[in-house]
């Protein structure tokens, strides 16, 4: 069986526990004032979500990160199993053993100019509006998934995209369910959307929450 079928398999024998419905609400409480909203954005390539941030809106001006992408106007996060997130070819094999037998993880941090799917190579960017104060516990929740207090790069880079990229070494166990799309579900969640992240497996449902939370009506005094 080969990669992409075992993906497949996988969506399917839990699509129907958890898809779930997209939730309609925003990802702030009604009556918030327009001048405490942020932009996050969500990203999907095929099965993977990951989560942007406008690096001027970060706001622990200090982190290290920062200062490895100074030229980039933004930053999107994702996580992985290290070896197969970091493979220059994926396989069936280093797909199962990330699922099942996985030993270690990474952050890869992707540096762009513009948010939009030609910028990012994707296949989908949908922009979410947090508040400032609950942008504040998203970042912060970023930083600790970091396995070093100073992140160093692994020296490791993917071509999926024409934009610098880094990996680094993160903290976080990866499992089945708990994957990439579980990761972005509960970054989203610490920004204050309303979304069960213990629910989540696909990419298909972020992006489905996602459309939701940015759809959502902006009542403001």
């Amino acid at each position: 069986m080969e990669l992409r079928q075992l993906r497949s398999l996988i969506v399917v024998l839990l699509a129907g526990l958890l898809a779930g419905c997209a939730a309609n609400d925003a990802c702030y409480e009604p009556g918030t004032s327009e001048e405490t909203f942020r932009s996050v954005y969500v990203v999907k390539r095929a099965w993977h979500t990951g989560i942007a941030i406008a690096a001027a809106d970060w706001p622990n001006r200090h982190w290290s990160v920062l200062a490895d992408f100074p030229e980039s106007r933004y930053l999107e996060f994702g996580w992985g199993d290290a070896r197969f997130y970091q493979a220059e070819e994926e396989s069936f094999w280093l797909g199962f053993r990330a699922a099942f037998f996985s030993t270690s993880s990474a952050v890869h941090v992707i540096g762009f100019e513009h948010p939009s799917p030609e910028a990012l190579i994707a296949d989908e960017v949908i922009e979410v509006r947090v508040t400032a104060e609950r942008l504040k516990q998203l970042t912060h929740s970023i930083e600790q998934e970091f396995a070093q207090s100073v992140p160093v790069a692994t020296g490791a880079s993917l071509d999926v995209t024409p934009q610098p990229n880094k990996f680094y070494e993160a903290k976080r166990r990866f499992f089945f369910p708990r994957m990439c799309n579980w990761w972005t579900a509960r970054r989203l969640n610490e920004g204050g959307c309303p979304i069960a992240a213990w629910s989540v497996v696909s990419a298909g449902r972020i992006m489905r929450e996602a459309r939701g939370f940015a759809g959502a009506p902006q009542t403001v005094p």
